[in-house]
């Protein structure tokens, strides 16, 4: 599901994400390793500071969103919901793709050992 937003900046993405995740903001400061408890976190939804680089990278691995989102770039929270708002693909379909994936890594790797150690994978 995709929520759109009449204000899209990154104080109002940041705040929703983190409510999204049912967190305080000293379990967020936590999570996010500031040693300053809620004082960053509150400083950075209020458009006081701007998170640098490095803190928006840890911000998109503990909210689970992607760093698009989180800029504004584009209103997907994660790869998954622009699969389905946009191509049209669901969760189920988007596993099934996955599995062929993984399936086809594996017989790439199976065939280039078979080829490259064969005489190696028949010993006794």
């Amino acid at each position: 599901m995709v929520t759109y937003y009449k204000d899209k900046n990154l104080p109002n993405r940041f705040k929703e994400c983190r409510r999204t995740m049912k967190l305080t903001q000293p379990q967020l400061s936590s999570l996010l390793g500031f040693k300053g408890g809620k004082a960053t976190i509150m400083s950075y939804e209020k458009s006081k500071r701007l998170p640098n680089v490095d803190t928006i990278i840890r911000m998109h691995e503990v909210l689970k969103v992607s760093t698009d989102y989180l800029l504004c770039l584009d209103d997907y929270k994660n790869h998954n919901d622009y699969m389905d708002k946009v191509l049209g693909i669901d969760d189920e379909l988007l596993s099934l793709l996955n599995s062929i994936i993984d399936y086809n890594k594996i017989k790439r790797i199976n065939l280039f050992i078979h080829r490259h150690y064969k005489d190696y994978l028949y010993e006794t």
